[in-house]
């Protein structure tokens, strides 16, 4: 629906940290009625900007305008009373309150004065409902569900919270590709009425042509420019975003002879046999070589977030067998370090301490052999200044929290961690989630060079433009079982999501 009443205005707004312009002179409209797109590399200052608009930061010089009228938030609650929802990237749900607490959390309905628990639960079925996900049991604490749930509870919080702006920061980075599609439905209809505008962040550029009606593009803190959504195209995103061309593909052949036979050559690293666990994964089983990235690919809900969990130690499987290099890897997360295994967990929330600087998030896993368990902290700063660097963390301060990065740059922090002395597995989950192409080429540089390095990559992921990029030999699950091996051949999107969806193991079986 076209329009050209503008809901929210920034004119000349420019915001520093220190030394580093996060954002330089920004113009940038919103008119209710629309989807208005926002892409840029990670450290561009979309993060900054969309702060400010909901008043996380109260500090910046320019202008902004509400319906005409200049205002200067002071707070979120001050952003969320004026009429503006933001969904952040990194979660803000209580996983031990149930799902419906975690939609109306801070506005739940009262009855006499207190909580009217039966009105809650109907409208948060309602909501879900209307969402497409009446399968969720909105009783069920959150935290029986996977990350997917997590985030549709934070949208649908923002979606009923009455707000005319509802800011979607990587609204899709968790949830499966019906799920995805679900969104982006729902999103249209917000707007379709005339009276609510949504401001869409996201590197999935498919889903940014798809469900924009303008896109504004950032790069180094600059505003590039402003286009219709229906004149764009996907390259020429990528080339305003980047400046320059990029080479992450979305479609590859899948390993070689020469390097599969100098794999199968040596005894595997890792070997899994017949690994189960109730609810999440049952008889896996696949080996994995010294130098090899193996891909594994699922959509949200079908294990493979939860078998990397298991080979780390964090989630202990009912039967089957782990070895590593001729050894049983069955114990905790310090055993499976010290055996030779390294982990990223799929959210940086989890995986990270993010109020912490750089260098203590980097030197945890190596404190005893650093300094003997005692804090010597010009000992741990030098060694996260070396792996810092190597990865190209920006910017490679050691002692900045790691709260203060951007997204992409606080994953290189969680892969960093493992440099300072090299596993013999690396089992990393969603290493790209949430970041742009030229943040994901940068991740999956490391790896490649990780896998030179003798290390075995086990890339788990649910993009499947990410295994796509690195991977040599790809398994599929689905339903918590490997149910397909992609090797020595052209493999697309399309058939992986086709073979996660059930639909190959069919024309095969």
């Amino acid at each position: 629906m076209e329009t050209t009443s503008t809901l929210l205005e920034l004119k000349n707004v420019s915001k520093r940290f220190g030394g580093i312009h996060a954002l330089k002179g920004i113009d940038f409209d919103v008119r209710l009625g629309e989807v208005h797109a926002l892409v840029g590399e990670n450290g561009a200052g979309k993060s900054t900007m969309m702060k400010i608009l909901a008043g996380v930061i109260p500090d910046y010089e320019g202008t902004m305008l509400w319906q005409g009228q200049p205002v200067r938030l002071k707070n979120p609650r001050h952003a969320l009373d004026l009429g503006i929802a933001m969904i952040h990237q990194e979660l803000s749900v209580m996983p031990e309150l149930t799902v419906a607490e975690n939609i109306f959390l801070g506005r739940q309905p009262l009855k006499g004065g207190v909580i009217d628990w039966q009105r809650m639960f109907r409208e948060a079925e309602g909501i879900l409902a209307e969402l497409g996900f009446s399968h969720i049991n909105v009783r069920d604490n959150l935290e029986r569900y996977p990350l997917g749930v997590h985030q549709l509870a934070e949208i649908a919080r923002a979606i009923t919270s009455g707000a005319r702006l509802i800011i979607m920061d990587e609204p899709t980075s968790a949830l499966s590709p019906m799920e995805t599609q679900h969104l982006l439905e729902l999103t249209r209809q917000l707007v379709e009425k005339g009276d609510k505008a949504v401001v869409y962040i996201s590197h999935f550029l498919e889903e940014v042509t798809w469900v924009a009606d303008r896109i504004t593009v950032l790069r180094d803190g600059e505003k590039i420019t402003t286009l219709d959504a229906k004149e764009a195209d996907k390259q020429e995103l990528v080339r305003l975003m980047l400046g320059k061309e990029a080479e992450f593909f979305e479609e590859s052949y899948i390993g070689s002879r020469e390097v599969d036979d100098v794999h199968e050559a040596a005894p595997p690293v890792l070997v899994v046999r017949g690994l189960s666990k109730p609810r999440a994964f049952e008889d896996v089983s696949f080996e994995l070589h010294a130098g090899e990235i193996l891909g594994l690919y699922g959509l949200i809900g079908s294990g493979h977030f939860e078998l990397g969990e298991a080979l780390y130690g964090l989630l202990k499987p009912s039967s089957g067998s782990m070895e590593l290099a001729g050894n049983s890897l069955r114990g905790s997360p310090r055993k499976a370090i010290d055996r030779g295994v390294a982990y990223v967990p799929p959210s940086r929330r989890t995986g990270l301490f993010l109020e912490k600087p750089i260098y203590q998030n980097i030197s945890l896993p190596w404190l005893a052999k650093i300094s003997g368990f005692v804090p010597a902290v010009k000992k741990e700063v030098k060694v996260a200044d070396e792996v810092i660097h190597r990865v190209g963390v920006r910017p490679p301060d050691p002692l900045k929290e790691v709260v203060f990065l951007s997204g992409g740059n606080q994953q290189k922090v969680a892969i960093a961690r493992w440099l300072v002395e090299l596993p013999k597995v690396f089992v990393v989950s969603e290493p790209t989630r949430g970041m742009d192409v030229g943040a994901k080429e940068e991740v999956m540089k490391i790896l490649k060079e990780m896998s030179a390095a003798g290390v075995g990559v086990l890339l788990i992921s649910s993009e499947p433009e990410t295994i796509l990029a690195a991977a040599e030999r790809i398994l599929v699950m689905a339903k918590g079982r490997i149910v397909e091996e992609f090797k020595d051949q052209s493999v697309s999107k399309e058939m992986l999501l086709a073979a996660a969806a059930g639909e190959m193991v069919e024309q095969t079986a």
